[in-house]
């Protein structure tokens, strides 16, 4: 906690608070340099405990948790956690993905000794739930349409006959790996900065796509504009708004964090891939570089995470030849 306070101290003291656009500790960090800001902690250090020692280069810190499901707690007394799916951390009623602030609320109400956890991905962990109640706590969850996605479709597109009324059809699914590993940020609702509509995007990109690739544990964060409060460079891919529903592609990021993406530049000749594309065509180019990894894949990258280790290997310059050459990008 004395580390915490000293780092938001040095914020406090040196950032530029009065300048939203410019007001982050990783833009005082690019102005003073990291060393900077080791001195200044160290000076803040009141108790004189923290001991903040180089990082360590090789350090593995292991592969992405999500916190999604159920997890035992470590403190040995038979009760466990659940991690809930919160779709871009928006707990609203009404949505495609159930009543959600309803569902809160009645749990919190009739499980007394439940504590509450926002996780670091915007997804909600319930804890203290005891092992007999594990069953009834996930049916409590269902009766407010937790779990699953609701999605229109035109029934002359559509042959399901379990589901076909008149006019829209509303089918109901369980949400995909590639949803659950997916997100975005606010988006125009809420922020000033961005340029586009990132949040409202994001799941109706993932209807689009989750048919053929739903099953798929690699992860798109979409963010609506430059400052990249998703992190869409921690991804398998990125999409971030360079103007309203106009997107930047970013690759060879890496699902488990360990690798970090950039924008599509042609190694040679220095030209700029992707940088504005319409919102109706993310989809189209999304799905060409998965079909890209799947039929090019060696054995080694056929596992969950394995497409950005792909798209690193294969580099720029062949995934703008393959992008060039395929019809429905070209």
């Amino acid at each position: 906690m004395e580390g915490l306070e000293a780092i938001v101290r040095v914020q406090k003291n040196w950032g530029d608070r009065h300048n939203r656009h410019w007001a982050r500790l990783k833009y005082l960090v690019t102005v003073k340099g990291i060393e900077w800001l080791r001195e200044q902690v160290r000076d803040l250090d009141r108790v004189g405990s923290i001991n903040f020692d180089l990082p360590i280069e090789d350090y593995e810190h292991g592969n992405i948790d999500l916190h999604l499901g159920w997890i035992k707690q470590p403190d040995n007394n038979n009760l466990w956690c659940f991690g809930a799916f919160i779709e871009n951390g928006r707990i609203t009623d009404g949505s495609r993905n159930g009543d959600l602030k309803a569902m809160v609320k009645y749990l919190m109400n009739n499980y007394p000794h439940i504590e509450l956890f926002t996780t670091p991905n915007q997804h909600l962990m319930f804890c203290n739930i005891e092992e007999r109640l594990k069953e009834r706590f996930e049916r409590d969850m269902e009766m407010f349409g937790y779990g699953f996605r609701k999605i229109d479709h035109d029934n002359n597109n559509h042959n399901d006959d379990d589901n076909i009324t008149t006019g829209k059809t509303t089918l109901t699914h369980a949400y995909s790996k590639l949803r659950m590993s997916s997100g975005a940020c606010v988006g125009r609702d809420t922020c000033r900065l961005t340029y586009t509509d990132s949040e409202k995007f994001e799941p109706y990109l993932i209807d689009d796509l989750e048919k053929k690739w739903g099953h798929m544990i690699e992860s798109i964060g979409i963010t609506g504009c430059e400052k990249q409060c998703y992190r869409p460079a921690t991804k398998t891919m990125g999409w971030i708004g360079t103007g309203f529903n106009l997107y930047q592609v970013v690759i060879m990021g890496t699902h488990d964090g360990r690798h970090q993406g950039s924008i599509l530049v042609d190694p040679f000749s220095g030209e700029q891939y992707l940088h504005f594309v319409p919102r109706k065509d993310v989809a189209t180019i999304t799905d060409a570089l998965f079909h890209y990894y799947v039929r090019n894949r060696s054995e080694d990258e056929d596992r969950p995470g394995g497409m950005g280790y792909f798209l690193r290997r294969v580099g720029p310059k062949e995934i703008i030849s393959y992008l060039k050459s395929n019809p429905k990008t070209a």
